[in-house]
């Protein structure tokens, strides 16, 4: 029985924007290669089913990899995934993007990169600059919420403490917003 040998490095290796998400990084380089995305995954990783998965579970010789054909540290790559945010939380990250940030955005790319705060449900502020993020679409309405903004920092803070710093107080913040948005009958 033979085992097929692991994919080369790729000649071609795009830099990641800061705080890109790796589903977003493959998806550059498959668009560089003139590739679908879901081709250039599974050129990596035979056994992965889709880019989210790969978002959200990421084993670690997935992960070395990974770093071994895109010629980038293991680290680096866990850190453009969700693998270190809690099963609890997942229910707030999204499928597709719902904000971006104005300032830090890098709109001029092509293809887009996806960022990972564009997924969080918790972030209102961006990760790297602090101002608000904004919905997509045509304009931003004024939010009726703004005397409660200290309130939301502080959530988000919480939130974001506990999905990406393991920091848990008395409670779990994830639980806490869960109850807060259960539908009511």
């Amino acid at each position: 029985m033979t085992e097929t040998a692991p994919p080369r490095q790729l000649p071609v290796r795009l830099p990641p924007y800061p705080d890109e998400l790796l589903s977003s990084w493959i998806s550059r380089h498959a668009a560089f290669y003139a590739v679908p995305p879901l081709v250039m995954l599974q050129h990596c990783l035979p056994e992965a089913s889709s880019l989210r998965a790969v978002d959200l579970h990421l084993s670690g010789d997935q992960e070395v990899r990974l770093a071994s054909i895109f010629a980038a540290k293991p680290a680096v790559l866990r850190r453009m995934t969700f693998i270190n945010v809690p099963k609890s939380s997942h229910r707030l990250i999204a499928a597709r993007p719902a904000q971006t940030c104005a300032r830090c955005s890098p709109g001029s790319a092509e293809p887009a990169p996806i960022l990972r705060n564009q997924l969080l449900g918790w972030r209102i502020t961006c990760v790297h600059c602090g101002t608000l993020l904004r919905g997509f679409g045509k304009g931003e309405l004024r939010s009726p919420f703004r005397q409660n903004h200290r309130a939301a920092l502080r959530g988000e803070k919480l939130l974001d403490d506990e999905a990406e710093r393991g920091i848990r107080t008395w409670t779990s913040a994830t639980e806490i917003a869960r109850l807060l948005l259960m539908r009511r009958v």
